[in-house]
């Protein structure tokens, strides 16, 4: 008989490639110690994310959560329920990545690759990944820096005082123009590399916001509907 499905620990845990087995559903992931993948780290929410047996498939939903659920760089939108394919790659807040691996269907079924679409940030390599392409030349420290902040707090306001701390230091003088020219030139960058999206959006009075770029829902990556929960 085939194994049962189960989820390979990857990037943001101590023991990698260790496989979880999925043998009980509802199988919920976060921060709090009832779940049954507990991930201590701030940026993961206490509920994040939560996997479910509907018809034979396991589908996954994030539970409205602060920093996102991704599947293979795509971020899901809170409550809706979506299937996972061998292969798929996992990201919770952004801090830790999980390998769904479904031995069953591997052997019947190609991995599904899934177009990149939107920004993606990789601290580790200092790169920017927009639709797919690298930004080449990367972004100045200074750039990737802002914008690292913002994708952090993506859907949240950053107010100056936040960037100026963040990117020159707290003790640092740093006048409005500084950031004004910053922010401009981070600005330029993005739309360079993507014109029909804005991704820095200035809340005038309060500070700045970073909207993704969302993938169009396609028939083979439909959300799963009639899910019990």
């Amino acid at each position: 008989m085939p194994a049962d499905p189960r989820l390979v620990l990857l990037d943001g845990f101590s023991t990698s490639r260790q496989a979880l087995p999925l043998e009980t559903f509802p199988f919920t992931m976060g921060r709090a110690r009832e779940c049954h993948l507990v991930i201590d780290h701030s940026q993961v929410s206490r509920l994040h994310a939560r996997l479910e047996l509907d018809h034979e498939q396991i589908v996954i939903t994030d539970l409205n959560s602060t920093n996102g659920t991704y599947i293979n760089g795509e971020r899901l939108p809170p409550g809706e329920p979506r299937r996972l394919r061998a292969g798929d790659k996992v990201n919770l807040g952004q801090v830790c990545t999980v390998e769904f691996d479904d031995p069953g269907t591997t052997v019947q079924m190609a991995p599904v690759r899934l177009p990149t679409v939107g920004l993606v940030l990789d601290e580790d390599g200092a790169q920017v990944t927009v639709n797919g392409t690298r930004l080449d030349p990367a972004l100045s420290p200074g750039q990737f820096m802002l914008l690292s902040l913002l994708v952090k707090n993506e859907g949240r306001v950053v107010t100056r005082e936040d960037l100026r701390k963040y990117v020159w230091g707290p003790h640092e003088e740093v006048t409005d123009q500084t950031i004004d020219a910053l922010v401009s030139r981070l600005r330029k960058r993005l739309e360079e590399a993507d014109p029909e999206h804005e991704y820095v959006i200035t809340r005038r009075g309060f500070g700045l916001m970073f909207r993704n770029r969302e993938a169009k829902v396609t028939s083979q990556t439909a959300p799963f509907t009639g899910v019990k929960t």
